[in-house]
């Protein structure tokens, strides 16, 4: 059997629905004669009878009854699958992939993602969390759509796109003394129990670089890998720590404290990393642009809580 066309599955609705040549012509745009010829070309090619009609009935035979639902299932389906693609183009619904660090998560995500679902709640999204290497690695491989992290050390096939600073901090209890500080320089660990993070951070890299930049010499303690175990250890009174200022966004403990570090300020930058070879969807193209605005609020609502502003 010949299939027919999505034209011809129209014509036959429309007689079906009218139980008129005329008027279903009339509808169509068509003339009675070329409705007739599709009609009956539809019949041959089906093999068999739709319509019982004379001068003044037109009936649908039991083909024709058939017939019927199947012709609105298809054209449905077909409004339906090109309503979906429409929408997708447009980036109301889809699904956008995200590697992240935990940190960024907390920090970043949530606004971003309330915003965005506000507007498009078709959209879902799948949040898989890990350092920096990893996250590039699943940016690599096309796992994700995209990644938020610092940036690779090879770029290679990956595209990079800063959002913001994360600057390293002087992290203790709420109610130590030295959280009356404005600000502290890397001499504060001089003196105090150190807790570390592990070698398996990106952090750990950047806090010897300033202790190294500050000349300073400490006893790392711990090496932990989570910044909460860091906070943890802190709440208790083992010691002092240094954490991101996104960290910090992650712990959100009253009973943590951090300061900014200088002499030398040392910060990371934090941004999408994409595939070259990878087009982004319209969806995700779009959340790239809630991504750099939440950034922007962020930075602005950071300038204004930080301890040195506050005392101002």
């Amino acid at each position: 059997m010949s299939r027919l066309t999505l034209p011809q599955l129209s014509a036959f609705l429309k007689l079906a629905d009218t139980s008129s040549f005329r008027e279903a012509a009339t509808q169509l745009g068509v003339s009675q004669p070329a409705l007739s010829r599709t009609i009956q070309h539809i019949e041959t090619r089906i093999g068999a009878r739709l319509f019982d009609r004379d001068t003044r009935t037109v009936m649908l035979t039991p083909a024709g009854e058939r017939l019927r639902p199947l012709a609105e299932r298809l054209l449905d389906d077909y409004e339906t699958v090109f309503r979906e693609l429409h929408e997708f183009v447009e980036g109301r619904e889809g699904v956008i992939r995200i590697a992240v660090l935990p940190s960024v998560a907390s920090a970043l995500l949530p606004g971003a993602i309330g915003n965005f679902q506000a507007r498009y709640p078709k959209v879902r999204f799948e949040i898989w969390e890990d350092v920096g290497e990893p996250v590039h690695h699943v940016v690599r491989e096309r796992s994700v759509d995209l990644g938020i992290a610092p940036p690779p050390q090879i770029a290679g096939d990956l595209r990079y796109q800063e959002l913001i600073k994360d600057s390293l901090v002087f992290v203790s209890r709420a109610d130590d003394p030295l959280a009356e500080a404005r600000e502290h320089k890397w001499s504060v660990f001089a003196d105090r129990r150190f807790i570390s993070t592990s070698y398996e951070t990106g952090l750990r890299k950047m806090v010897e670089s300033g202790l190294t930049q500050a000349g300073v010499m400490v006893e790392a303690l711990y090496n932990c890998k989570q910044p909460t175990t860091v906070a943890s250890l802190i709440v208790a009174g083992q010691g002092i720590s240094v954490l991101t200022r996104l960290t910090m966004e992650q712990i959100a403990s009253p009973l943590v404290a951090w300061r900014p570090l200088v002499d030398p300020t040392v910060s990371r930058s934090i941004g999408i990393v994409r595939h070259n070879g990878r087009s982004l969807s319209p969806t995700a193209q779009l959340f790239v642009r809630e991504l750099v605005q939440q950034a922007r609020v962020w930075r602005m609502r950071d300038a204004v809580s930080r301890p040195e502003a506050l005392a101002s």
